[in-house]
C-alpha cells in the first residue's frame, strides 16, 4: 500500500515536471515568434501553470485547457507587452499542438495501462511515452520557428482566420471527441476498446498532418502579403524619387537657360550704368540675384551620374543646413552599368535615415560620411553616421537596399559601434550586353 502511494506521488511529480517543461516551451516559442524577450517572467508563468496542474490533479478540474489559453493570452499581452495580433498566431499554434499532445497522451496511456504487466512497468511506460511526446512537441515548435519565423514576426490580424477557424474546429473536435477535459476520461477509454483507440490514434495523426499543412499555407499567405506590402511601399518610394529627380532636373534645365542668357543680362546692367542710372541697375541686379538663388544650388557632389548628383546635392545640402557635418567621396566609374533608380534607392534611404538619426539625437558632433571604392567590377559603398545605440529592427528601407544589392549579386552588411552606425554595400556591375 505504501509502495503504491509512493508510486502515485512519483507519477504526479513527474507530470508536474512534464507539464512545466511543456509550458516553458510554449512561452519560449511565443516570445521568440513575437520577437519579445521573456526574461525573468518565464518562471512566473511556469509557476502559475504548476499551481493550475496541482489543482487539476487534486480536484479533477474540468475545462482547464481553455482557462490555460486565456491565462496565456492575458500573460503575454499584460506582462510580456506583446500586442494581441502578434501573439495570436503563435498562441493558436501552441494551443492546437498542445491539444494533439494531450490527445496522443490519452490514447497512448490507455494502451500502456492495457498492456503493462505490472504497476511499475505501467509507470515506466507512461514516463517513456511522455518523454517521447515532449520531444515531438519540442521538435515541431522548433521546426515551425526555424522555417516560418519571419512570417510569425509579422502582425497577422487580417489573415488569422486562415489559421484560427480550422484550428479552433480541430481543437474542439479532438477535445470533445476524446473527452480530454472531462472527469470521465478514464472510464471513456475503458469503454471504447482497443480497435477504437487505434482508430483514434490514426485520426489524430491525420489531423496533425492537416494542421502542419495549414501552418505552411498560413505562412505562405503572410509571406505573399508582406512582399506585396513591401512592393507597394517600394513603388511609392520609386515614384517619389522619380518625381523628385524630374523636378530637380527641370530646375537644372532652367538654370542652364539662365546661364545662356547671363551675357544679355550683364549687357543690360552695363548699359544702365553707362547711362548713370545706378538705381535701376541695382534693382535689376537684385532681381537677377533672387532669380539666380531660386535656380542654383551649391555643387556639392560630382559622381559621374547626373541623377545621383542631383540627389546627393539636395540631401547633403539639407544635412549641412541642419548643422550636420558631411564628408563625401562618391564616384561611379565609367562602364559600371547600374540603374540610376537603383542607386537612388540606396543613397536616398541611407541618407534619409542618417539625417533623421542625427537630427533626432542630441549629439555634440553630428557627422555623416559617404564614400565609394571600386575593385574590378565591384563597387563598395560605405556609409556611417552618429547614432544612439539601441536594438534595431530592419525596416522597409533596409529591405529595399538588400533587394537592390541582391539584384547586383551583392550584399549589405551593418556594423554598429557605441557611437556610429555603419553599413557597407557591395554591388557587382553587370557585364556589357548582360
Amino acid at each position: 500500500m505504501i509502495g503504491q502511494r509512493m508510486m502515485e506521488l512519483a507519477l504526479n511529480g513527474w507530470w508536474l515536471v512534464f507539464n512545466g517543461w511543456i509550458h516553458y516551451l510554449e512561452i519560449d516559442f511565443l516570445c521568440k515568434a513575437a520577437g519579445k524577450p521573456g526574461g525573468r517572467l518565464i518562471p512566473l508563468w511556469i509557476g502559475v501553470n504548476e499551481l493550475l496542474i496541482m489543482a487539476k490533479l487534486s480536484v479533477s478540474l474540468e475545462n482547464s485547457f481553455f482557462l490555460h489559453i486565456l491565462l496565456l493570452l492575458l500573460f503575454s499581452t499584460i506582462f510580456l507587452k506583446i500586442p494581441w495580433d502578434a501573439a495570436a498566431a503563435p498562441l493558436v499554434i501552441t494551443g492546437t499542438l498542445y491539444t494533439f499532445i494531450e490527445g496522443y497522451s490519452a490514447v497512448c496511456m490507455y494502451w500502456a495501462a492495457r498492456n503493462a504487466k505490472s504497476r511499475a512497468w505501467g509507470a515506466a511506460l507512461q514516463i517513456g511515452i511522455s518523454i517521447l511526446l515532449m520531444a515531438v512537441y519540442f521538435g515541431i515548435l522548433r521546426l515551425v520557428r526555424k522555417k516560418y519565423s519571419d512570417s510569425l514576426h509579422w502582425p497577422v490580424s487580417s489573415y488569422l482566420y486562415v489559421l484560427l477557424f480550422p484550428c479552433g474546429f480541430i481543437v474542439i473536435l479532438v477535445r470533445m471527441g476524446l473527452k480530454l477535459d472531462s472527469r470521465e476520461l478514464e472510464r471513456y477509454f475503458s469503454a471504447i476498446g482497443m480497435d477504437t483507440t487505434i482508430a483514434a490514434f490514426i485520426i489524430l495523426s491525420g489531423a496533425m498532418a492537416i494542421f502542419l499543412m495549414m501552418i505552411k499555407i498560413f505562412c505562405t499567405i503572410v509571406d505573399q502579403a508582406k512582399r506585396a506590402n513591401q512592393m507597394a511601399i517600394l513603388k511609392v518610394q520609386l515614384e517619389g524619387q522619380k518625381t523628385y529627380v524630374e523636378e530637380a532636373g527641370k530646375r537644372n534645365r532652367e538654370y542652364s537657360k539662365f546661364q545662356h542668357d547671363i551675357a544679355n543680362h550683364l549687357l543690360v546692367v552695363s548699359g544702365l550704368m553707362r547711362e548713370g542710372n545706378y538705381e535701376k541697375a541695382r534693382e535689376y541686379l537684385d532681381r537677377l540675384h533672387v532669380r539666380c538663388q531660386s535656380l542654383t544650388g551649391t555643387k556639392l557632389a560630382s559622381t559621374g551620374r547626373e541623377v545621383l548628383d542631383i540627389l546627393l546635392n539636395e540631401k547633403i545640402g539639407y544635412a549641412l543646413r541642419s548643422n550636420i557635418r558631411v564628408s563625401h567621396r562618391v564616384r561611379i566609374p565609367e562602364g559600371f552599368r547600374f540603374d540610376d533608380m537603383d542607386l537612388s534607392i540606396i543613397f536616398a534611404n541611407i541618407l534619409d535615415n542618417a539625417i533623421h538619426e542625427c537630427i533626432a539625437g542630441e549629439f555634440e558632433n553630428k557627422e555623416i560620411s559617404i564614400c565609394t571604392k571600386n575593385h574590378g567590377r565591384f563597387l563598395i559603398i560605405e556609409f556611417a553616421n552618429t547614432w544612439i545605440p539601441r536594438p534595431m529592427e530592419e525596416g522597409i528601407g533596409l529591405t529595399n537596399i538588400r533587394n537592390v544589392a541582391a539584384k547586383y549579386q551583392g550584399m549589405a552588411e551593418i556594423s554598429n559601434t557605441d557611437e556610429r552606425f555603419g553599413i557597407s554595400i557591395l554591388l557587382r556591375s553587370p557585364e556589357s550586353g548582360s
